[in-house]
């Protein structure tokens, strides 16, 4: 039954794209050698390509000439639950579905896109880790991954409106902005609420929080569960429609932009005349436009790199803002790690893998080659835009023992401004 269940979303899925991209490969293997799960562990099932072998059988035993002849031979075998258990492990604890792998595919094959309908099949089958799907299941009944509630979400508010002396407006009807944070931010990085309230009410903003679409975390999306990623999204966008605001900013999360700035205009209608911008793309127009201004040199202490993430730089193109910024507030000490922005490497955390106990050992595999990029240029200190990455490496560096300390960008502006 769940492979059934698999199945019948793999031919779902499979229209002329899926296809083409499918055929197209020539199983060169470049795309191993640009997966850090890969080149950390040398496990040859992680390389991208293999993580599709359940689509991609899915899709030749019943549309081609070949695929039918090699399972009448025995070549190949038909998919089954234990094929499922298996690959939902390759696909959820080793891939971060981070694309670098289709940047150097020569084919120009776009394998994040089409591990993500893997994961369908996996969420259709009810084949997800069990960290990942009670978190899923928490977000669609409690309204958060981390299971903060509306009565909790409102007593965080109003504690990091008192220990940080800020105003953060609540469901302030007829606002500008709609400000989206995460859970992570909320409970971990409650610093980040702060900062961005700060900045947004030095710059003049007319904008709120909603108490309804008050999560933009998306674990639908990570589990790659279409009716949940909707949902998720339905709640934000119902509250942006109820308070009649023109932008949504997403705040320091790459999934969640990536989510609300490209997959909801493919699955869902998305209200009109509502803008999707990332908070840091703001902040750098905020400045840009001169609605704040920053102390040059207020970093420029430490040697300070920059982490680019997949979803928010790779994806998103959001690469030479936050080096602006950088090189206002570090003049001297900002430096590159190679590689960097299109190239750079995943931190190893993103896709739902930090959610994943048993992905624990994986993702520190892959956050050492991260650590060793920061120690070939003896950085003592690291920024990056997604609390995501952000938990990661805080976690991470922990597991390591190292000094090296880490900022969200939104933090180093606030505490730069004049």
């Amino acid at each position: 039954m769940k492979t059934q269940s698999a199945i019948n979303t793999y031919l779902k899925e499979t229209g002329g794209w899926v296809a083409s991209q499918l055929e197209a490969c020539t199983r060169c293997g470049i795309c191993a050698e640009a997966c850090h799960f890969y080149q950390a562990l040398g496990n040859p099932e992680y390389a991208p390509i293999w993580k599709l072998e359940p689509l991609r059988r899915a899709y030749e035993q019943r549309f081609t000439i070949a695929g039918k002849l090699k399972l009448a031979l025995g070549l190949e075998k038909k998919l089954t639950d234990a094929d499922l258990e298996h690959w939902s492990k390759i696909v959820y604890e080793a891939c971060t579905v981070c694309n670098k792998c289709a940047h150097v595919c020569p084919m120009g094959i776009e394998l994040g896109p089409l591990i993500h309908e893997v994961r369908a099949g996996m969420a259709a089958a009810g084949v997800v880790p069990g960290d990942l799907a009670e978190a899923t299941e928490k977000q669609r009944t409690v309204g958060s991954p981390l299971g903060v509630t509306d009565e909790m979400w409102r007593e965080r508010i109003d504690w990091i409106t008192d220990e940080w002396e800020v105003d953060i407006p609540v469901d302030k009807a007829g606002a500008e902005s709609l400000m989206v944070f995460t859970s992570i931010e909320l409970m971990k990085f409650p610093d980040n609420l702060a900062a961005i309230a700060k900045i947004l009410n030095k710059a003049g903003e007319n904008w709120t929080v909603s108490s309804t679409g008050r999560e933009v975390v998306n674990f639908g999306y990570f589990e790659a569960d279409e009716e949940l990623t909707k949902l998720f999204m339905y709640r934000v966008f119902k509250a942006a429609e109820d308070l009649g605001v023109k932008k949504i900013i997403i705040s320091e999360c790459g999934h969640a932009y990536d989510a609300f700035r490209w997959t909801a205009h493919n699955i869902m209608k998305v209200p009109a005349g509502v803008k999707i911008v990332h908070i840091t793309e703001y902040i750098h127009e905020l400045w840009k436009t001169g609605r704040i201004k920053l102390k040059e040199g207020a970093f420029d202490a430490e040697t300070i790199t920059f982490h680019d993430s997949c979803k928010i730089q790779r994806r998103g193109g959001i690469i030479k803002q936050p080096r602006e910024i950088l090189k206002v507030l570090a003049p001297t000490r900002f430096k590159e790690m190679t590689p960097n922005k299109e190239q750079s490497m995943c931190c190893g955390g993103g896709g739902g893998v930090i959610s994943i106990k048993e992905a624990d050992a994986n993702r520190y595999a892959v956050f050492e080659m991260k650590l060793e990029q920061m120690r070939d240029i003896q950085a003592q200190a690291v920024c990056m835009v997604c609390s995501n990455c952000r938990l990661q490496f805080v976690d991470s560096l922990a597991h390591f023992n190292s000094t090296i300390k880490v900022h969200g960008l939104a933090e180093m502006v606030a505490k730069a401004l004049i």
